[in-house]
């Protein structure tokens, strides 16, 4: 299983879902978990508010959570649809994902 993440440095989640270009990949398997990949979005004109979190999406597809600062309401609404936790939380990486996958292995 997999599980974005919004950071500019790895360290900490700072980006909103639709404002992050890169989201770390992680890993979760039997309880541990690795950092993957970074996956970098296209820049989108920040005028194309719906356009950005489309692509946000399209490029976590295959995860079944994202962690992020914020998160709208239209993005949530379309994550669940597609099976994939929203997580909004505002600090570090390592904690938050590893609290995530005791979460989603529950």
């Amino acid at each position: 299983m997999k599980i974005a993440v919004a950071s500019t440095n790895g360290k900490i989640i700072d980006l909103h879902f639709g404002d992050a270009d890169q989201f770390l990949i992680y890993k979760i398997n039997n309880g541990n978990y690795e950092f993957d990949e970074i996956r970098e979005k296209t820049p989108i004109p920040l005028n194309n508010h719906q356009e950005r979190w489309v692509a946000s999406i399209d490029l976590i597809n295959d995860c079944k959570a994202v962690i992020c600062s914020k998160i709208g309401k239209e993005p949530t609404i379309e994550l669940r649809k597609m099976g994939i936790k929203p997580v909004q939380l505002d600090c570090n990486v390592k904690e938050a994902v590893k609290e995530c996958s005791k979460h989603l292995l529950s």
